[in-house]
């Protein structure tokens, strides 16, 4: 078995990656540290929950520490992460915090939804790293707040969405403000022809990395979709929740309009809910899906602005209020559960709590699943459990999404 120790990491780093449980690398850090300590541009695909943030983080925080540059007056900035969303700029941010303990280097993220000036004056001292959103970092450059002409390391995360946000102009602007000599990094869940042509034009001889197994948390959810009458679906959801007993879920709806009416239904409820979508403050925002990575309320009631690269701790259940337009939006919406197998240890409360979501996942899928062969050995392997309730106007894509998820699943109607 791999230790990070064995990866050229320093012994910071190290220490780091221990103190917060990861005792050994996952596929992806395993192969592509190395590449990115080599200076090579890298082009890595790898699945949500399998460690891709850590992966990019780690080499590029090692390479910018071999500089010291506490000293300077203003600090040039020597990498820039590109990120899609607000919330996956402050996740990164607070990552960089952790795995980057004692390195002395100053990050700063900046996005929408905040005022241009509050940002402008974050910047008078300068920083190490900028983690952003490529709209507000366009208007940030424009406005001459920082240059970006020292950037040594450029990463992408959640690069197939940022080549399909339609920003063409903005990622223009943004690379030619970058000198051409320096290291590209592309990180993404899903890949796509766009992201194939993105990385042909920019990169250059680039170290392609994927996992050997290109689905591994997939196989370890059961995914259970129910037909129903659209105009039913508010009263499925609640029959749902109280079916599975379930006290903590993550609920992904496609328009704003539906995440307010859901949170107010669910409150009026009795259960405890938040939402959040792309027109709620920055602030608020993040306060809503801070309260419930930390269990303070029982449901997320979202748009998918949250289903990308946020990771939330051992969540077992996503549902599905509506199913997204494209199969890519519901892989990574599958990818905020699962992802317990991260090293990270995990009281003996918890451990019960998902045996026990373990064995109702086994209860409502025996009709279609087989686990009277090694029913213990099954459930002890599954990690989530992903609800979708789908109208007839939305059949089209479950065929689409059963190719990308890997197995057949199938669209029963309601019985209860």
């Amino acid at each position: 078995m791999t230790i990070f120790a064995e990866l050229g990491l320093n012994k910071t780093l190290q220490a780091n990656v221990l103190s917060l449980g990861y005792k050994s690398p996952t596929y992806i850090q395993e192969h592509s540290i190395g590449a990115v300590l080599s200076g090579t541009d890298t082009y890595a695909i790898a699945p949500t929950g399998t460690g891709k943030t850590a992966a990019y983080l780690l080499p590029t925080l090692q390479e910018l520490s071999r500089v010291d540059n506490s000293a300077e007056q203003v600090r040039p900035v020597r990498a820039l992460f590109l990120v899609p969303t607000r919330e996956l700029a402050v996740q990164v941010e607070e990552s960089i915090a952790k795995y980057g303990k004692g390195l002395n280097l100053r990050t700063i993220s900046v996005f929408g939804g905040v005022r241009i000036p509050s940002q402008v004056n974050r910047f008078k001292r300068g920083a190490d790293i900028v983690v952003a959103t490529p709209r507000r970092l366009v208007d940030l450059l424009k406005v001459k707040a920082f240059s970006l002409e020292q950037v040594k390391h450029f990463v992408m995360d959640e690069a197939d969405r940022l080549v399909s946000m339609g920003i063409v102009a903005e990622l223009r602007t943004i690379l030619a403000a970058m000198p051409q000599a320096k290291q590209q990094i592309l990180f993404s869940a899903t890949d796509s022809k766009a992201l194939q042509k993105f990385a042909a034009d920019n990169l250059v001889n680039p170290k392609e990395v994927r996992t050997d197994d290109s689905k591994p948390a997939l196989d370890k959810i059961i995914h259970t979709m129910y037909r129903c009458h659209r105009d039913h679906k508010p009263e499925n959801l609640l029959s749902l929740i109280n079916l599975v007993n379930c006290d903590h879920a993550l609920i992904f709806a496609r328009t704003k309009k539906d995440v307010t009416f859901l949170t107010h239904l669910l409150n009026s409820k009795g259960y405890s809910s938040v939402g959040i979508h792309n027109e709620i403050p920055q602030k608020q925002r993040q306060v809503s899906l801070n309260s419930f990575k930390n269990r303070e309320v029982q449901f997320l009631v979202a748009t998918d602005i949250v289903s990308r690269g946020i990771d939330i701790t051992d969540l077992y259940y996503v549902i599905n209020f509506d199913l997204p337009v494209n199969c890519n939006d519901y892989i990574h919406r599958v990818g905020r559960t699962a992802r317990t197998a991260s090293s990270q240890s995990v009281d003996k409360e918890m451990l019960a709590e998902k045996a026990n979501k373990q064995a109702a996942s086994r209860e409502i899928t025996a009709s279609k699943y087989d686990f009277t062969s090694a029913p213990a050995e099954v459930a002890k392997d599954i990690q989530g459990h992903i609800f979708s309730l789908v109208c007839t106007e939305q059949d089209a894509i479950v065929p689409r999404i059963s190719k990308a998820v890997g197995k057949e699943i199938k669209v029963e109607w309601i019985k209860w």
